[in-house]
């Protein structure tokens, strides 16, 4: 499950070190350098919650391993891209992916260790895992492209993954099957909101900040946002219950979850 977590960790940031050479070799402007860091970023944040549900449904262990699948078989057509739009769509593909992956690793590790202090010390080792991944990125990166080419910052994650599903596969024992409601409302006006919300940051630097598209593009997203929210608190089972956020520990856990991803 670390190696997974330790992935998806590493893509948010190792790809801003190579943005330069991936224009230079496969063209396209600043909005679509733009578009190849940030539709991984906006699947993975607009469905992480649904794939968590999902993995309850058909089982965390099985679901996970959909998930390394897709993100490995997503970096392989990332590396061997020809061009930016196929680019960004293996980028995308990678965030839903990731968005499956996370979820469900946490899900495995709460199973295999059923006690407090050893769920406790499991947990730390896989936040530990993700912070190491997270700041190695920009090195990583860098020393990537000095020694090869942009391309092996994708291609790299092939051998990781095959090496991360074959103990997941052996080893890790399924978690138990349970029938949740999927929230398919909510989960269209989230991935609504962050996609108009991204569309409208990247191409506002393009068109202008007082173009007609971007300022309705912001109106969208806000009004996307407020439907989210009104849905969330009147859904029979919401993919973000609002009522975690009165708790002080979650409500802190997810703002510095924010602050350390945001410079990425």
């Amino acid at each position: 499950m670390g190696p997974g977590w330790g992935l998806v960790q590493l893509d948010v940031s190792i790809v801003n070190t190579a943005l330069e050479s991936i224009g230079t070799s496969l063209g396209g402007g600043v909005s679509e350098l733009q578009w190849v860091v940030s539709i991984y970023t906006v699947a993975f944040a607009s469905l992480i919650l649904t794939t968590g549900a999902m993995g309850d449904r058909l089982g965390a262990k099985r679901t996970f391993m959909t998930g390394f699948v897709l993100f490995t078989t997503a970096s392989l057509t990332s590396g061997l891209a020809p061009t930016p739009a196929i680019l960004i769509a293996a980028r995308a593909v990678q965030g839903v992916g990731a968005a499956i992956m996370v979820p469900n690793s946490l899900a495995l590790l709460n199973h295999a260790y059923p006690g407090p202090k050893p769920r406790g010390r499991a947990v730390g080792w896989w936040v530990g895992a993700g912070g190491v991944a997270l700041t190695a990125g920009p090195p990583v990166g860098g020393a990537l492209i000095a020694l090869a080419q942009w391309r092996c910052i994708f291609l790299v994650n092939l051998p990781i993954g095959l090496a991360g599903l074959w103990p997941t596969w052996r080893h890790v024992t399924d978690t138990p099957r349970v029938s949740r409601k999927l929230d398919l409302l909510g989960q269209a006006a989230a991935i609504g909101s962050l996609g108009v919300l991204a569309a409208a940051l990247i191409e506002g630097g393009r068109l202008g900040w007082s173009d007609s598209c971007v300022i309705a593009a912001f109106g969208a997203a806000v009004i996307l946002a407020v439907l989210f929210l009104i849905h969330e608190r009147r859904a029979e089972e919401p993919i973000l219950p609002l009522s975690l956020f009165s708790r002080p520990m979650f409500a802190r856990t997810s703002l510095i979850g924010l602050l350390v991803n945001i410079p990425f």
